[in-house]
Formats: structure tokens, C-alpha cells, sequence
């Protein structure tokens, strides 16, 4: 009862921790999306992903120094030089009176109109009499602003010039800003430390913040703020970078205790062990009872409640009841899924966990009560059956009837009812006994051959059963056959597995015979043996890699890219790049080839791999100094081409044998061939829609090749 409480205190602890992590781990990220500014500006070279120094934050360059900037830009601006671009890009709209409509009222109308020059200046001076109000609240700030164009500075100190402010100002961080035509760059300095920028940089960082040109800008920032002016902007930002730095730290504390919590706690439940037959808690017992598609619905909704509260970020009271609510969220959800995966583990298959959801127990109730009723209605003969529906039939034309006499008041209408009765009961005798044709045409394929033709199961009666019956019979004769085949698919399953299991290992080998080729190797027989390794190893590769093609051949699994291509030419083109092979065997080749094109429909790829087969057969198998006759002959409806040749064996087989995987005409396997060359070609052809045989007359071997003809 003692480790059963234990471990119950340590799962609890568990998912508490995982709750809090998961609460402070969006309320992080939050954090730091929505300041975004608490890493190193671009300005710095030794960046941080959580800067602490105010002055090289993005938060310092974008939140503080953009809009000061800006002002500064106003402070100075030529209002003269403006005034017509300002009339240009800007609009007035004014109410003006057109009359009085028939209540009295006054009909007014919005017309738009440029400001006078008057206008424009007045609205210039209010800018800039704006950005000096701005700057002027700041008050931890040392700054001087000048106009290059106009020689007209502003500035909150005493001095003139920038020498002097330059000479006399020199707090722990010191900016210089020269935006001209000619010179535009943005120097910073913090504690004696330079950091500048390169101008194609800075235009969209800064310079940007302000459409004044000619300025030229400096300033000094000291290193402790103070907080003189509520206004103040430099004041209230390092302010909020303060805080937030600071809870964000909280945070990330947070995080490490509790994933330290998590796992600790996690690993000692793991290690309790205790009677798996103890009586479970009131809160489980509970838990159990309650179905799992009301859990899935509760979890939806808690979680839509969760992720708003784990992500919300702002300063209050309401911020840290909705933290503690996202923790109860979290928590909640934790314990759903650790109820769902508890119950589950005592089925088989966790998705069987669904049994235990009210919809799948409607769908049992509603499924039973389905197959009752159909039973119960198949055991209603037919001709009951027929004479249930003709009284049904009857019953429902003298209720229709009945009802257009009362609507229309014509008794004619009362004998609406007998032709209605006679054509619903004409129509469902058509629909049984075209259901019974049915019946005998599928009866009919099926005895033809096609096994797997099923047909269509309607209705409950006894057609349906008929129907039912003549399908097993179907499916019984499909199984038959299937397990014949079933033999075959395995073997070439095996030859594929096989074949992908060596390549890797084959590769491996092949590659350190390629090193050790490259090494001086004594004495000299162990570079023989070397050659005698790199030989057979890439015999085998191309071995396996002849084996996988053929097994992707005959079980049918290749990509074919069909398309018309000429026969001519790529037999032609085949004979040519096969030609030294044939060459070196001492081979007269005799070819009896079309002069025009003639076009079948297949893949051009693997029918030069079919010619590459038998082309090569041919040089490794012909008697030398022998005769090789090629031709290619077409017909109304085929394209046929055979490759005749005089064996160097004895060819003691039949004609089938050697299309056969493995099967060699040199029974001693002194070639190099891997008895697999004709049966990928047999496979390409008939995967093509082609038609591929061999015959044998004595030592004549003849290879013949035949495909549909298509237009040209």
C-alpha cells in the first residue's frame, strides 16, 4: 500500500513539473517574440542570442535610436525646401455646403484640395516643433543634430559645434550618424569600444527611420539611466529591457528545475514496482468510467483554453491567474493522455481503445439491430415475399387515392389508385428479374474464367442468397489457384530481399579491393590475387544486379516509360555499340532490315536492354567464324524480329528451359554469363505487350521478338 501511494506522489509530481515546463516554455518564447529585440544588434560582432547589455541590443537600435532619429530628422527639417512636395503629397477634404433639402437639412459634400503654401509651412513648423517637444523629454540624453544643407543644428546642450560636444561629452555610449549624399555611415562606441557598420547595411536598419537628408547626428548615452521624466523614451525602454531580461531568466530557471523534476520523478515511478491486481484510487476508478471520445472532446477543449493562456504575455494580476491556469490546463491534458494510454494497454492494439467511445457502442446497438432485421427478412420465401409487397403496393395507391380525392374533389381520382397499384407492381418485378438476369450472366463469366468477378449483392432475399452463394463458389476457386501462384511471388520476393541485402556488403568489398589496388602491394602473386578479387567481385555485382532486374521483371514491379519509337533505328543502334563484342567472336552478322521506320509502342530504354541480352548472348555463345542472321520483318498487324545464330554448345534442352531464370546453355558454367539474360528479356518484352519465344532446330538457336504495329 506504501509503494503503491509512493508511486502514485511521484507520478503526480511528474506530470506537475511537465505541466509548469510546458507553461514556461511558451510563455518563453512568447516573451521573446514579443520583444523582439533581446539578442545582439547587428552593429556587434559577438552576438547573443539573450543580450545584457542594453546599448547593444536590436531593442536599443530599433525601439530607441530609429525613432529619436526620426525626430531629430524633424527638429531640423528644411521647411522651406519642402513646402511644395509637402502640397504635392498631401490632400485636404473639406464639408462643403450645396443647399438645403426638403426638410431643411443641410446637403453637404467632401471635396478634396491641395494646402496653400501658408498651410504647408504652418503644418512643417508643427513637425518640427513636434520632434523638438519629443526630443526634449528625454532627459538621458546628451545630443546635437545638424542640418548640413542649412548649417541649422538643434541640440540640449550648450555647445555649437561638434568639436566641442565631441571634446565635452563623452558618456559610456556615444553614437555618430552621418547621412549625406556623400558620407553616410553610423559609428557607435560603448565604453571606449568602436562598432561601424558598412552604408548598403545601415540604409534599412536606420538611416531609413527618417526621410531627412543632409544630416548629420551626434549623441551620448550614460550607463546608468535615470528615471527623471515618465515620457522619457530611453528611460521606459531600458526599463522594459530590464524586466523582461529578468523574466526571462526566471523562466529559463523554471525550466531547468523542472525538467530536473520531470526526470528525476519520472525515472523513480518507472523503478516502483508494485502488484499490478492493487485496488485503484477513487480518482482512476472514475477516470475509467468516463468514455474515451468525451475524454478526446474535454482535451480539444482544454487545449483550446491552454495555448492562448501558455502564450499570453503583459504585466498584471491577470497575467499570473492566467499562467495558473494554463498549468492547470496542461496538467489536465497530461492526465487525459496518461488515462487514455493506461487504458489502453489492455487490448492487443492501443487503437482498439476506441471501443470504449459512445459512438463506436451506437454504432454496435445500430449495426445489431441492422443485421437482425436482414436476417429475419431472409427468411421470407419469395413468392411471400411477392404477395407482402403487392398488398403493400395495393395499400399504399388506395391511401394516394384518398388523398387527391379530397384535394381535387373528382372521383375519377378514386381510380387513380388501381393503375399506380399495377405499374409500382410491374416495376418490382422487372427490377427482381433483372436482378435475376444478372445472376446469370455473372454465373456465366465466372464459368468462362473470370474468377474474380463478383456480382452485385442486392436486396435481402432469395436472389441475394443465390447471389451470395455463387460468389463463394467464385472466391473458393480464386483461392485455389492463388495459392499455386503463391509460391512463385515468394521466390521472387526472396530473389529481390536477397539480392538488396547484398549489394551493400558487395559494395564494401569492391571498394576496398579499389584501395588496395591502389597501395604498393609485394610480392607480386598477391597483386594476382588481387585481380582475381576485383574480377570475381565485379562478375558479382553484375550477377546481383541481374538477379534484382529480373525479379522486378517477372513480378512485374518497373517503371515503363511507353512510347512510338522506331525499331529500326534502335536495333540498328544496338548492333552498333555491340559490334566489337561480335567482333572479337569472330561473328559474320547478316541484317535484313526495313529502310523506313517502323514504330512500335514500348520502352525505349528496356528494349535496348532485351537487344543488349540477346546481342551479348550471341557473341559468348556462338560457334566463331559462324553466320549471325538478324531480321526485322513486318506485317499487317506485327513487327517481327528474329536472331538466328549457330550454338558453340550442344543444345541439349528444351526450348522453354532456357528462358528460365538460372538456366545456361553451358551446362559447365565455364562463361560468364548468369543464366539470366533471356529471362529478363522473356519479362521486359511481355511486360511491353509484346510476345517473346525461343526455338531450336539442332545447334540453331533462334531468338524471336514480336510486337503490335502501329501507325507511323
Amino acid at each position: 500500500m506504501k509503494k503503491n501511494r509512493l508511486k502514485n506522489v511521484f507520478l503526480m509530481l511528474s506530470m506537475i513539473s511537465l505541466s509548469i515546463l510546458l507553461t514556461v516554455i511558451p510563455t518563453t518564447f512568447s516573451i521573446y517574440r514579443q520583444n523582439m529585440g533581446l539578442w545582439t544588434s547587428y552593429m556587434h560582432k559577438d552576438k547573443q542570442i539573450l543580450e545584457t547589455d542594453f546599448y547593444k541590443s536590436n531593442v536599443f537600435e530599433f525601439n530607441v535610436l530609429r525613432p529619436i532619429l526620426y525626430w531629430m530628422g524633424e527638429s531640423v527639417s528644411d521647411v522651406d525646401s519642402n513646402i511644395s512636395n509637402y502640397i504635392n503629397e498631401n490632400t485636404y477634404y473639406e464639408d462643403v455646403t450645396k443647399g438645403l433639402d426638403e426638410y431643411g437639412n443641410e446637403i453637404k459634400e467632401t471635396k478634396e484640395r491641395k494646402p496653400t503654401k501658408e498651410e504647408a509651412k504652418n503644418d512643417l513648423l508643427n513637425k518640427v516643433n513636434y520632434g523638438r517637444n519629443q526630443l526634449n523629454q528625454i532627459q538621458n540624453i546628451k545630443f546635437m543634430v545638424k542640418n548640413t544643407k542649412t548649417n541649422e543644428y538643434y541640440t540640449n546642450t550648450e555647445y555649437k559645434t561638434f568639436d566641442e560636444f565631441d571634446k565635452n561629452i563623452d558618456e559610456y555610449t556615444n553614437i555618430k550618424i552621418d547621412k549625406n549624399n556623400s558620407n553616410r555611415s553610423y559609428i557607435k562606441t560603448i565604453n571606449k569600444k568602436v562598432s561601424e557598420n558598412p552604408t548598403h547595411y545601415i540604409e534599412g536598419k536606420l538611416l531609413d527611420a527618417t526621410p531627412e537628408e543632409n544630416l548629420e547626428v551626434h549623441m551620448s548615452f550614460p550607463k546608468l539611466l535615470s528615471n527623471v521624466e515618465i515620457s522619457d523614451k530611453v528611460y521606459n525602454e531600458y526599463h522594459q529591457y530590464t524586466q523582461t531580461i529578468k523574466e526571462v531568466y526566471i523562466c529559463l530557471i523554471l525550466m531547468i528545475v523542472n525538467i530536473i523534476v520531470f526526470i528525476i520523478s519520472a525515472v523513480t515511478y518507472k523503478k516502483i514496482k508494485i502488484n499490478e491486481d492493487h485496488d485503484e484510487g477513487i480518482l482512476t476508478k472514475l477516470s475509467n468510467k468516463v468514455p474515451i471520445d468525451i475524454i478526446l472532446w474535454l482535451m480539444a477543449i482544454d487545449f483550446l483554453l491552454y495555448v492562448p493562456f501558455s502564450l499570453s504575455y503583459y504585466q498584471g494580476y491577470r497575467y499570473m491567474i492566467e499562467k495558473i491556469c494554463a498549468v492547470i490546463g496542461a496538467y489536465l491534458l497530461i492526465y487525459a493522455a496518461y488515462t487514455i494510454n493506461r487504458r489502453s494497454k489492455k487490448y492487443d492494439k492501443k487503437i482498439y481503445i476506441l471501443k470504449e467511445t459512445i459512438v463506436y457502442k451506437l454504432y454496435k446497438i445500430l449495426k445489431n439491430t441492422v443485421i437482425s432485421a436482414l436476417k429475419a427478412s431472409k427468411e421470407i420465401p419469395l413468392i411471400k415475399r411477392i404477395i407482402i409487397v403487392s398488398i403493400g403496393i395495393t395499400f399504399i395507391g388506395g391511401v394516394v387515392s384518398v388523398l387527391l380525392y379530397e384535394l381535387i374533389y373528382n372521383e375519377v381520382m378514386l381510380l387513380f389508385g388501381i393503375p399506380m397499384s399495377m405499374i409500382l407492381f410491374t416495376l418490382y418485378v422487372v427490377k427482381k428479374l433483372a436482378y435475376l438476369s444478372n445472376i446469370i450472366e455473372g454465373t456465366s463469366r465466372i464459368k468462362n474464367g473470370e474468377l474474380d468477378y463478383k456480382i452485385d449483392v442486392l436486396g435481402n432475399d432469395s436472389f441475394t442468397n443465390l447471389a451470395e452463394n455463387i460468389n463463394n463458389i467464385g472466391e473458393g476457386l480464386e483461392k485455389s489457384i492463388e495459392t499455386q501462384l503463391r509460391s512463385e511471388r515468394m521466390k521472387s520476393e526472396l530473389i529481390t530481399n536477397v539480392s538488396h541485402d547484398l549489394k551493400t556488403p558487395l559494395t564494401s568489398i569492391i571498394n576496398y579491393i579499389e584501395l588496395i589496388k591502389k597501395e604498393d602491394v609485394t610480392p607480386e602473386h598477391v597483386n594476382d590475387y588481387i585481380k582475381v578479387l576485383d574480377q570475381k567481385s565485379k562478375r558479382l555485382k553484375i550477377l546481383i544486379e541481374d538477379l534484382f532486374e529480373a525479379s522486378k521483371a517477372s513480378s512485374g514491379n518497373l517503371e515503363l516509360n511507353m512510347e512510338n519509337i522506331d525499331i529500326v533505328q534502335l536495333l540498328r543502334q544496338s548492333i552498333g555499340e555491340m559490334e566489337e563484342k561480335l567482333t572479337n567472336s569472330n561473328l559474320d552478322i547478316r541484317l535484313k532490315l526495313s529502310s523506313e521506320k517502323i514504330n512500335i509502342y514500348a520502352d525505349g530504354r528496356r528494349m535496348y536492354r532485351v537487344f543488349e541480352n540477346l546481342l551479348s548472348n550471341i557473341s559468348k555463345y556462338s560457334l566463331p567464324s559462324t553466320r549471325v542472321y538478324i531480321d526485322l520483318l513486318e506485317s499487317d498487324e506485327s513487327v517481327i524480329i528474329t536472331m538466328k545464330n549457330i550454338s558453340s554448345y550442344e543444345l541439349n534442352f528444351d526450348a522453354t528451359e532456357i528462358t528460365e531464370r538460372f538456366k545456361r546453355a553451358d551446362e559447365s558454367r565455364n562463361t560468364e554469363g548468369s543464366g539470366l539474360g533471356l529471362a529478363i528479356s522473356k519479362d521486359l518484352v511481355n511486360l511491353q505487350g509484346g510476345k517473346f519465344s525461343v526455338e531450336i532446330d539442332g545447334d540453331l538457336f533462334k531468338s524471336i521478338l514480336v510486337f503490335p504495329k502501329i501507325d507511323k
